[in-house]
């Protein structure tokens, strides 16, 4: 009988994180942080992301964008609000982060870490006011 060693690893072992600004970093258009910072979906990953220590999940981003963009007034249920949340960040905020080197985006595991230009985004966030809402800066 042939033993194994235990094959769970920690999720930071699996995916190789990239937010320190390695050598692979590329300097970025101001076209391109424009375009970044101009989302606020794509603005509350990028925290998120740099906040964390490990890579981040896919619906862990989506619930807390949700919660920060649930309106009970609104006909629409949180979990309807999820599903938009989740198709957009998989079909259009994620590769756009993914193609600048910004964040790493793994679509088996479903994970998000930073990638060699996210650290350019701590300070350019930092600006941007953390006190107000989502819900009301997505007006």
């Amino acid at each position: 009988m042939t033993i194994h060693p235990d094959r769970t690893t920690p999720a930071s072992d699996r995916f190789h994180l990239g937010g320190d600004g390695a050598p692979g970093r590329r300097p970025l258009a101001r076209e391109t942080i424009t375009q970044v910072l101009d989302s606020d979906r794509r603005r509350e990953v990028l925290r998120c992301v740099l906040a964390a220590d490990d890579p981040i999940a896919v619906r862990t981003l989506v619930a807390r964008l949700a919660d920060a963009e649930h309106d009970p007034t609104v006909g629409t249920t949180i979990h309807q609000l999820r599903q938009r949340i989740h198709t957009s960040l998989c079909e259009t905020h994620l590769p756009l982060l993914e193609e600048h080197e910004i964040v790493l985006y793994d679509r088996v595991r479903n994970l998000v870490a930073p990638a060699a230009n996210c650290s350019a985004f701590d300070s350019l966030l930092e600006f941007d006011s953390l006190e107000r809402p989502i819900a009301a800066r997505l007006e």
